[in-house]
């Protein structure tokens, strides 16, 4: 019994295109040299199919993901539905909301500290004067 050595045929796919096959190639560079015509293949897997009748297949996928996705997204978002839901109710709750951060104290000083810069930067600029006072950052500290 003899060993038959059979060359193996390579097939690239993506997105339902047939892409030849570069010789000499891993399919990681095959995939790198195609992303210059296709971008979304930069991120893309090399998913590796059996070998029928001495053709193996492979196939790039897209890379599915959020961008900027946090640990806490899913919490954020939850809190986001729960809003919606909310509003979609008829039951408004983001005014309340907004009422009770506006009286706080915290919020009152900033506003105050904001209000004085905004004139004083008015009075700076019709009398010509380059001079700026600038709020301390802890008094322009987002809210909670």
């Amino acid at each position: 019994m003899s060993i038959a050595i059979n060359e193996i045929r390579r097939v690239f796919r993506y997105n339902g295109v047939q892409l030849p096959d570069v010789p000499g190639m891993e399919p990681r560079e095959v995939r790198d040299l195609y992303s210059a015509q296709y971008p979304e293949l930069i991120s893309a897997e090399v998913e590796a199919g059996e070998i029928v009748n001495g053709v193996q297949e492979y196939t790039f996928r897209k890379a599915v993901g959020t961008k900027g996705q946090t640990g806490g997204a899913g919490e954020r978002l939850a809190a986001l539905k729960a809003a919606v839901a909310v509003e979609s109710e008829g039951r408004t709750d983001s005014t309340g909301k907004l009422v009770r951060a506006l009286t706080r104290r915290g919020t009152q000083e900033r506003g105050s500290a904001w209000g004085a810069f905004v004139l004083r930067t008015r009075r700076d600029a019709n009398e010509r004067q380059t001079a700026r006072i600038l709020p301390p950052s802890d008094m322009l500290a987002p809210l909670p």
